[in-house]
């Protein structure tokens, strides 16, 4: 298997047909079907499924299209970092990070670095925590920020911190002129949430019906931006996470607290008896300032209780995939 397999399948599987990929890569239609069906031989199983000219990604094709674009970042990073050694540039800083923490707090925590320790090129990276682990276990990123819990084998937690979630209102609703957002206050009320049946909603779930309240219809999503930008437009109440809500400030929307207390974790993570550089090290230190400056509720924990987060029925631990 070659980069050049890889780039032939994202595209084919970009454009649904092999024609168009075959356009995008200057390439003839043969030559991309031949790759197509190479490729297929090699893995063993069927990435695309044909209806007439359009094609599709079978079940194992998707989720094979997820570690062919790791994959081919990763060959791609590798000559970018050859040519800046070659340079005397030195090493990119790679950063891996969920989607709370990559938009509320890294960029922050960047801006407080000075320039100058930074090194020449620094990738970021937001992906699901799972993947943040994986990348930090392979190697492949010298530093994730994630939440919790999560299964870290293979990992340690430098640093683990906790904030309550929270509540984004549009200025104009009652609620924001509030202190503390009563949680009986959603009853009957349409709420924006997030998507995770397991984590986030099912806390958020449970404490409503412990309370015997019912909301109106539920939006949910994946990103706590996108609630965010629920919250901006509909003028539905959004409950998030807090690294989302006090890090990126929307026009016209307001945070509250809520009176219960559903905690949401993160933390840095590094492979084991791998240690960080200095840069990397200042960037955590960096992330930490403003969080402990701009999150309310925010506390530090101990980081070797991280593997005790738990989630699940029963489980007083909450934590989203954020």
């Amino acid at each position: 298997m070659e980069t050049r397999d890889l780039q032939t399948f994202l595209a084919v599987a970009a454009s649904g047909s092999i024609t168009k990929a075959a356009d995008l890569l200057g390439r003839s239609q043969p030559s991309v079907t031949r790759t197509m069906q190479d490729l297929e031989a090699e893995l063993g199983f069927e990435l695309l499924q044909r209806n007439g000219r359009r094609v599709q990604l079978s079940e194992e094709g998707v989720a094979f299209e997820e570690e062919a674009r790791r994959l081919l970042m990763s060959f791609t990073e590798l000559a970018g970092r050859a040519k800046m050694i070659a340079a005397g540039k030195g090493r990119i800083l790679q950063i891996v990070t969920t989607a709370a923490i990559g938009n509320g707090l890294i960029p922050a925590a960047m801006a407080e670095l000075k320039d100058a320790q930074l090194p020449q090129e620094t990738h970021v990276g937001q992906f699901l925590a799972s993947t943040v682990a994986q990348e930090v276990r392979s190697g492949r990123a010298e530093i994730g920020f994630s939440s919790l819990p999560l299964d870290i084998p293979g990992l340690d937690v430098l640093r683990l911190y906790s904030a309550p979630v929270v509540v984004a209102l549009n200025e104009s609703d009652a609620l924001a002129q509030l202190d503390v957002v009563p949680l009986s206050a959603f009853a009957g009320r349409r709420l924006a949430t997030m998507l995770n049946p397991l984590r986030f909603q099912l806390h958020i779930s449970r404490a409503l019906a412990a309370r015997g309240i019912e909301t109106g219809p539920v939006i949910r999503t994946n990103t706590a931006y996108g609630a965010l930008l629920i919250a901006h437009k509909t003028g539905v109440p959004a409950i998030v996470d807090p690294v989302t809500a006090y890090g990126l400030s929307l026009p016209g929307v307001v945070i509250r607290p809520i009176d219960m207390t559903v905690p949401f974790y993160w933390g840095v993570l590094v492979a084991k008896e791998r240690p960080l550089r200095p840069v990397a090290q200042a960037l955590m230190e960096a992330a930490e300032v403003v969080a402990e400056r701009s999150i309310a509720g925010f506390r530090k924990l101990d980081p070797a209780t991280a593997g005790q987060l738990v989630t699940g029925p029963g489980s007083s631990n909450y934590g989203t995939e954020t």
